[in-house]
């Protein structure tokens, strides 16, 4: 099974049209070759997000065009509508936003209530009677309020990790395959380069505290989970993870 690490056989990801609608005027590049133009995508301040579209449209979806472009072959098409399907963006050509990213995902504590409600409805019946009844509701869920009255005591911690994808070649077709779950994105993008605007998810860690100290509890107050190390703000990782 031979695997691609696509960022350095071809550099930028195209979305197409189909997941980004163009609107407004299109550009004036009259250019006779088949080429793919650089968009970019502002996220807050200085943070964008950045990637080639087969488009002339001034904007696509969020993402607005530049002149920048490269030339693309029939064949480049097929592994970038594969990436498309994904919505896939290269994570080195943008470290400055998953950094942002990782900086901005922090643990965070839930905790389960459960009450009960005595609920009246009104209904109609098929003779066109209104007959009233009642009936006992269980409420239950997760809130980030410590001090909400119907808290249980059950606790949650919730931790972000992060994903990213390659490209293989498996029987005669080109494949995403998806990386482990990490704590910090540099530990897969060497061999899974390739990741989406919202490439994490979220695991957690069930407790057990009295009502009476939900109050008094941070996520500060648990060793569960390693984290990204965001004192090194470049791309690569100079510290072993555990």
């Amino acid at each position: 099974m031979r695997k691609f690490k696509l960022q350095r056989v071809v550099p930028y990801l195209l979305i197409s049209s189909m997941l980004l609608t163009g609107c407004g005027k299109k550009s004036e590049c009259d250019l006779p070759t088949r080429h793919v133009h650089l968009y970019t995508k502002d996220i807050n301040n200085d943070i964008t997000i950045s990637r080639y579209l087969d488009s002339e449209y001034e904007e696509m979806g969020s993402y607005t065009w530049n002149e920048d472009y490269f030339e693309i072959t029939k064949t480049d098409e097929q592994l970038y509508n594969l990436l498309n399907s994904k919505d896939l963006f290269n994570a080195y050509d943008n470290w400055d936003y998953l950094y942002y990213e990782m900086s901005h995902n922090h643990d965070y504590l839930e905790f389960y209530y459960s009450y009960y409600t005595t609920e009246t409805y009104t209904e109609t019946d098929d003779e066109g009677n209104e007959v009233t009844y009642t009936e006992e509701v269980h409420h239950t869920g997760w809130t980030e309020d410590p001090t909400y009255w119907h808290n249980t005591g059950d606790t949650r911690l919730n931790h972000h990790r992060y994903f990213g994808y390659r490209v293989i070649y498996k029987n005669g077709k080109f494949e995403l395959e998806r990386s482990r779950l990490v704590d910090d994105v540099r530990e897969i993008m060497d061999d899974y380069p390739y990741v989406y605007e919202k490439g994490y998810t979220e695991v957690s860690e069930d407790f057990y505290f009295p009502e009476y100290q939900l109050p008094h509890l941070s996520p500060d107050d648990f060793n569960v989970f390693n984290h990204p190390d965001l004192s090194n703000t470049t791309p690569y990782l100079h510290t072993k993870t555990k």
